[in-house]
């Protein structure tokens, strides 16, 4: 049956009934609540291919004097057992998991830095807009370095483990100029570290000398792929994150204003399918729509857990009206 997408009443009811008994559980004193991203009815889970999925919650608190809010980038350190997560405001959190028997029921900040310039200044304004995240390790798989992206004044920069800058990556050449962007809000939303193309990352929409419907993703070493968006309109890139097979998972968000359908994406691009042009195959992993009871928020971050495990994290904008949640699903069949 054809679903009415348009159908406005019933997005907002949809989206009310789902935001209002939250936001009085996240006022509360606990450090996490209870989420339920999945909808009562899991008719949806037919066409996807992905399984296991928990959710929860993370309150608006303080640690280290800083709020934890607008989480919008995520890396798991699995040597240390460790989640580092960046947010809008230019904040380092470490993060701890507990997840038993493969479902997520805790995460407690640790820690809160302020991401420092190299003369240990606080970056402000539009430089500390940072959005995504990866990390570096040396031959022995330990993690030595955080590497950022950062939206509004473009630029992907090296980090230690406390938020300290060491340095900056040098961009590809169409990605160093302001004008090529669509805005100054639309910049380097993502960022994931690929063993055999290093450093990838894409803007959040495609630069203006691109088709509006096709995405781009450069390589540090100047590697590129094309890749269509997902049909859904307004469709942005929000998160990378490098498969085993060496393929990259895209976390896609496509918001229209309140009245109108949230839909987020995950797509696998397949950068060993592509034609002489450089357009790369796609599949379709899953697709999460409030119009079908998925408790969608700002999905902006995404990182490898284990196996065939994820994490990704939405940013709550700083608004009570929205939240923090956290998602651990499995992907079933990686091809």
């Amino acid at each position: 049956m054809k679903r009415n997408t348009n159908n406005k009443f019933l997005v907002l009811i949809r989206r009310v009934a789902i935001l209002l008994p939250v936001f009085f559980c996240a006022s509360a004193i606990a450090k996490n609540f209870a989420y339920q991203f999945e909808p009562d009815d899991l008719i949806s889970h037919e066409a996807m291919q992905l399984e296991n999925i928990s959710s929860l919650g993370i309150s608006r608190h303080n640690v280290n004097k800083l709020p934890v809010t607008e989480l919008s980038g995520l890396a798991w350190d699995a040597h240390k057992k460790l989640l580092y997560a960046v947010s809008d405001s230019g904040y380092l959190y470490h993060l701890k998991l507990t997840i038993k028997h493969g479902k997520l029921l805790k995460a407690t900040v640790l820690r809160a830095y302020k991401l420092r310039d190299k003369k240990g200044n606080p970056f402000r304004g539009k430089y500390r807009d940072s959005e995504g995240l990866t990390l570096k390790r040396n031959n022995k798989g330990v993690v030595t370095e955080l590497i950022i992206s950062f939206e509004r004044k473009f630029r992907i920069v090296r980090f230690d483990l406390q938020g300290q800058q060491l340095g900056k990556i040098k961009l590809p050449k169409v990605l160093r100029k302001k004008k090529h962007y669509q805005s100054t809000n639309k910049g380097l939303e993502s960022v994931t570290l690929h063993p055999k193309y290093g450093l990838i990352t894409a803007a959040e929409k495609p630069l203006k000398t691109a088709p509006k419907n096709v995405q781009t993703l450069y390589s540090s070493k100047g590697k590129v792929w094309h890749f269509k968006l997902s049909v859904h309109r307004n469709s942005s890139v929000t998160g990378l994150e490098t498969l085993p097979n060496g393929d990259v998972l895209v976390l896609e968000r496509s918001y229209n204003g309140l009245f109108a359908a949230m839909i987020i994406s995950l797509r696998q691009v397949k950068l060993t399918e592509c034609n002489q042009l450089g357009y790369c195959q796609v599949e379709e992993l899953a697709v999460f729509n409030s119009i079908d009871g998925w408790r969608v928020d700002n999905f902006e971050g995404l990182t490898h857990y284990q196996g065939n495990q994820y994490l990704m994290v939405s940013d709550d904008n700083e608004n009570p009206m929205q939240n923090t949640v956290l998602v651990l699903f499995n992907i079933k069949h990686l091809k």
